[in-house]
């Protein structure tokens, strides 16, 4: 990975390491800007004081390249809409975006100075069962798929964000299309299965696996995060966990509730939790900006140098942040992508 870092050098106030921004760049894990953007009416290259992510706020938090949503994917024709509303953002030449199909983009985006998309399903329940749309969206650039999002779908079940859990896990069909995926270089997102569907994936997975918008459920007990169990599997299967900036998946005291007083210490705690269930291997960024009310600390994607400023003043050395940051992803993009 040493070749996609960008040399810095170090800012010194007093007696306190301050980072400079430019030595953190960061792949965030998931976002739902391409969905957020056309609805709340705004520009990707302008900055705005809506949602999360811009290009502006971008440039600010070293944001190098992040997976884009394409979501909802319940039918054929959403993710056909969805695939079409994607392509015409990062094609909008003054958005400065460019499509990542393999590992080699990452640095040649940064070349370029653009900002590294990656096409990511957010569930795929319109895709048929004999596998024509897997193949057809991997020409286009797919890289990475979410079976499920919180329902249920032909090929498996997602986490209820309320209420008694399904019992489904995947189906035979399901277990057919994630080997086709694996075998074609996509990327396995788990963020939104259940506990049935996210054991029979391990059960089959034959290359790393992502989480890639998830928290600690021992720190905040909500469905939508992971057990220790599943946080230690995660790891020996080599993948990773992208931690997500939402207040309702980050909140200690009230699970599903909003606190926009939370601090960076509560994120902290989820990172130290996964830690010790894992290694520091298994970190990464997963914001869910664009599609979740996040705390003020975090209010856009700006926020990220103030974010590892934190965590290097609270145990969490250089290297352990580049990581967090971006290594540890690459690294499982590597393993998967053809």
């Amino acid at each position: 990975m040493d070749n996609l870092e960008i040399k810095s050098t170090k800012k010194m106030n007093g007696n306190e390491l301050k980072m400079d921004k430019n030595k953190y760049w960061i792949l965030d894990g998931h976002n739902d800007s391409m969905i957020a953007i056309p609805r709340q009416k705004r520009s990707f290259s302008e900055r705005s004081e809506i949602g999360h992510i811009d290009k502006p706020r971008m440039r600010e938090g070293n944001i190098k390249a992040g997976l884009f949503a394409v979501f909802p994917g319940f039918t054929k024709k959403m993710l056909r809409k969805g695939v079409k509303n994607w392509f015409e953002i990062v094609n909008e030449k003054e958005n400065e975006l460019i499509q990542i199909k393999n590992y080699k983009d990452f640095e040649s985006s940064q070349a370029e100075g653009k900002i590294g998309a990656v096409l990511h399903f957010e569930g795929i329940g319109g895709f048929d069962g004999n596998g024509k749309l897997l193949h057809y969206y991997k020409t286009l650039g797919l890289r990475s798929m979410g079976i499920t999002w919180s329902n249920k779908n032909k090929f498996g079940t997602g986490v209820s964000f309320v209420g008694k859990q399904k019992k489904r896990g995947l189906t035979e069909k399901g277990k057919d299309l994630i080997h086709e995926a694996q075998s074609l270089g996509i990327t396995i997102d788990v963020s939104h299965l259940n506990e049935p569907s996210f054991w029979d994936l391990i059960e089959i997975t034959q290359k790393p696996i992502i989480a890639s918008h998830s928290n600690s459920r021992t720190v905040c007990d909500h469905p939508r995060n992971l057990t220790d169990t599943q946080i230690k599997v995660i790891h020996e299967k080599h993948g990773t966990i992208g931690i997500n900036m939402g207040m309702i998946f980050l909140n200690p005291g009230k699970p599903g509730k909003r606190d926009t007083e939370m601090g960076f210490d509560v994120i902290k705690k989820h990172i130290d939790q996964i830690v010790s269930f894992s290694d520091i291997n298994t970190i990464a960024m997963g914001s869910d900006f664009d599609g979740v009310k996040t705390p003020n600390c975090m209010k856009d994607c700006a926020q990220y140098p103030k974010l590892f400023d934190y965590l290097s003043e609270n145990g969490y050395s250089e290297q352990d942040i580049k990581k967090i940051s971006h290594e540890n992803l690459l690294r499982v993009f590597s393993k998967t992508w053809d």
